[in-house]
């Protein structure tokens, strides 16, 4: 397994863990407390310390596991990368038109914020899922 194809399943696999706790603590304050009395900043903060910490230390596990596959990136991947971006902007681009739809309709600036992120957590886990089934097919 290459090292790119070790870091799209550690970086999609950290979005979807650190993603799923903030949103599911997120939607608990939601079902007692109204969505403008929700203070959901801090946690927001606080959710990309542990995104980060993951991502990092996975790729610092796979570097020193192997540190030859670590700097070798061939055309293959680059390919790989530029199907998965695709699809990943795909949706991207249909939340960030959410988004605006939202404000449009001068939604609370709690839903228009969640939708944003719902919308790039979306797209990193499309596009990270897209290019492990890229990897595994042998595109």
């Amino acid at each position: 397994m290459p090292f790119e194809e070790k870091s799209v399943i550690a970086t999609t696999g950290a979005h979807v863990v650190v993603f799923g706790v903030y949103f599911f603590v997120v939607a608990r304050w939601l079902a007692s407390t109204a969505a403008d009395q929700v203070v959901y900043q801090p946690l927001l903060v606080f959710t990309v310390v542990p995104l980060v910490v993951l991502t990092v230390i996975s790729h610092i596990a796979f570097a020193v596991l192997k540190p030859k596959e670590a700097g070798a990136h061939d055309e293959r991947d680059a390919l790989i990368a530029l199907r998965g971006g695709r699809v990943g902007g795909y949706v991207l681009a249909v939340g960030a038109f959410a988004g605006i739809a939202l404000a449009m309709a001068e939604s609370s600036p709690f839903y228009i914020a969640h939708a944003l992120l719902l919308a790039w957590v979306l797209a990193e886990v499309t596009d990270g899922t897209r290019k492990i089934v890229l990897y595994r097919r042998g595109a």
